[in-house]
């Protein structure tokens, strides 16, 4: 049984347009949220803020209106991955049954789908392919990559970002697999704006996690792209290694549609799972990239859950959330959360919680980073991502000895 490691790492987001934009955005607490027209288009007057992705970052600018916009920016997210990792799609495609792919989203595909409803309502002509081709986006990405191995797509709500790293895991711990391509990407669209509008749960300025002024969360998009391999498949290639993926953890509390168990169930056994696969304890583990999503269920449940996972008044693990910088990228949050832990630990850096002023009493026992990143060494990194319909996963990484 080999280890599962990162040798390759790709993102665009709203805060930057490559994996060292990203991360500098990352720990100096620069936010990429900002006034978005999806809200006009929807006629949403509560709020504008979004961290969407600008048409400048990216690569594919000649395939923009023809490909989905999620589409592209995973295309960049891999381009940059494979790049960083010293690998190329040649070699990829050599590697034959021995290379799969693991594509991570929410909404990838609904913009055929609106599309064809737009054209209804408006009584338009409709392209019967426009449907035909809203689960196509998994085969444009392995055609990209050229990858001929086994491919899965997870779509579970915005823990699937997460979960997708965890099947790369065990393809790579079976030996099944010597190298697995993992992206996840999700953009802004009508449906996600509209439901999030529905429920009435977006920051009127932008979220801040864990402030007690916090109002809400704000959707971002985004891919991100990462070469996972077996530890001697990489030590072959002389890679240099991000992070040792340990273990993962999946469950589900089976509470409610959109709000989470208050208990926090799911999510302690997402968490423990993901430790006892590590063979961790609690107190090992020196940063969570939380969920986070600013607000007011979420905050509360994750902070209730990581409390007594810890069994401490106090516990000494650091905490923060990066979504006041990125925004919620739902299906990709996972990704672009994963690839904050990888460098974080990869430079000895935690990063802040950006917008985080006055911590709200109940949050008082985490270890909140807040006001500047700080400067230390991690040896685990835990990235947790608890969604809509119960649907929980967390992951942890290792620095590479």
């Amino acid at each position: 049984m080999s280890n599962a490691v990162v040798t390759g790492i790709g993102i665009i987001a709203s805060n930057g347009a490559n994996k060292e934009h990203f991360f500098e955005t990352i720990i100096n607490g620069q936010t990429g949220l900002k006034k978005s027209g999806i809200f006009d288009e929807l006629h949403i007057k509560s709020t504008s803020i979004a961290g969407e992705v600008d048409e400048a970052y990216l690569t594919y600018q000649d395939q923009i209106g023809i490909e989905e916009k999620s589409i592209l920016m995973a295309y960049q997210a891999i381009d940059e991955a494979l790049h960083d990792s010293k690998i190329n799609k040649s070699e990829i495609e050599n590697l034959g049954m021995k290379c799969g792919l693991s594509v991570s989203t929410s909404i990838s595909g609904n913009l055929n789908t609106m599309k064809h409803i737009k054209s209804k309502h408006n009584n338009t002509n409709t392209n019967p392919e426009w449907l035909v081709n809203v689960p196509n986006y998994t085969r444009k990405v392995a055609r990209f990559c050229k990858v001929s191995g086994a491919t899965y797509t997870t779509v579970s709500a915005c823990a699937a970002g997460t979960a997708g790293v965890g099947i790369a895991i065990d393809q790579i711990r079976n030996g099944n697999l010597d190298v697995v391509l993992v992206v996840g990407m999700d953009m802004l669209a009508d449906i996600s704006v509209a439901g999030f509008h529905s429920l009435e749960s977006m920051s009127v300025n932008g979220c801040s996690p864990f402030d007690k002024n916090r109002d809400g969360t704000s959707l971002g998009e985004g891919a991100a792209a990462f070469i996972v391999e077996s530890k001697e498949h990489a030590m072959m290639r002389n890679a240099h290694i991000y992070g040792e993926l340990l273990g993962y953890g999946l469950s589900n509390d089976a509470y409610h549609i959109t709000s989470p168990d208050p208990e926090g169930s799911g999510a302690i056994r997402a968490m423990n799972m993901a430790l006892k696969e590590a063979q961790l304890t609690p107190q090992d583990i020196d940063y969570i990239n939380v969920h986070g999503t600013a607000t007011e269920l979420n905050d509360v449940m994750e902070a209730k859950a990581i409390t007594d996972l810890m069994e401490v008044a106090s516990p000494d693990v650091l905490i923060s959330s990066t979504k006041a910088v990125t925004g919620h990228c739902l299906g990709a949050a996972g990704s672009v959360e994963m690839a904050v832990i990888l460098m974080a630990l990869d430079r000895n850096i935690v990063p802040l919680t950006a917008k985080l002023v006055n911590v709200a009493n109940e949050f008082g026992e985490l270890k909140l980073v807040h006001g500047k990143s700080i400067e230390k060494e991690i040896k685990y990194a835990m990235s947790n991502s608890f969604a809509f319909s119960g649907n929980a996963a967390s992951v942890i990484v290792g620095k590479f000895n």
